[in-house]
């Protein structure tokens, strides 16, 4: 009777066991979907049902699944509305406050250097993946930019906009994730240096070659400006230790 009431608790504990298995299998199925782009942040994922379906899995598992990607901001559910990627779901992937706690404070150089590399992935990916859509938001933001030269904090705004479409241009969630966190730690230093006399303006035309370039589809040009954009910022940020 011991040896009976073992075995079955054994038993449930690897059903347990499986079971927890199969859910993080398809929660990670789900964030490949995200991750990929094929599903973007503020889309509504598939039903349940279909869910359930495409992966082979019930319908409990689905639910455990998605429960837990939404305990992580990846998602958001409502009753009778259905599940959607969060509008902030890059910023639930890498926050800034969670590599701060991880690794401490973070010298300036360090960030740049990182958003350099970035920069230029970004620009060399949208320049081969940018759809004409994306390509009319970039040019339309340089256009805004224009407009609000004599309002800093409206022009860091639209700056961001500008590079979060170049970004979302890639259609590689991953790096804009990365390139959120890299902004959100230089955001500071960069509100500073634009009020730095012509920086506005001399920035929106390295951002205007960028766009161009993208627009002809042409890799190695857009590399080049985004290089030269983020040279250029290096110049105004260490002033005393240019390349």
């Amino acid at each position: 009777m011991l040896l009976e009431r073992w075995r079955l608790g054994d038993a449930t504990l690897i059903e347990a066991a499986d079971r927890s298995t199969l859910v993080d299998y398809t929660a990670d199925r789900i964030r490949q979907l995200i991750f990929t782009g094929q599903i973007k942040p503020g889309d509504l994922l598939p039903t349940r049902k279909d869910l359930a379906a495409q992966f082979g899995v019930g319908i409990a598992t689905i639910h455990e699944a998605i429960k837990s990607l939404d305990a992580v901001g990846l998602v958001e559910s409502r009753p009778g509305k259905g599940t959607w990627v969060s509008a902030n779901a890059l910023q639930s992937v890498i926050h800034p406050e969670i590599i701060l706690n991880r690794f401490g404070s973070i010298d300036v150089r360090t960030v740049y250097e990182a958003r350099l590399a970035l920069e230029v992935a970004l620009a060399e990916l949208a320049a081969e993946k940018a759809t004409d859509e994306e390509i009319r938001q970039m040019l339309a933001h340089l256009d805004a930019a224009q407009s609000v030269m004599s309002d800093d904090a409206e022009f860091v705004r639209v700056d961001w906009d500008f590079h979060m479409t170049v970004a979302l241009a890639t259609h590689n969630v991953l790096l804009q994730a990365f390139y959120t966190l890299s902004r959100e730690l230089l955001v500071t230093l960069i509100s500073d240096v634009i009020k730095l006399p012509n920086v506005k303006e001399e920035a929106s035309a390295l951002h205007r070659e960028q766009a161009e370039a993208i627009a002809r589809h042409d890799v190695t040009a857009a590399r080049d400006a985004a290089r030269r954009h983020m040279l250029y910022l290096e110049g105004k940020m260490f002033p005393e230790d240019v390349r």
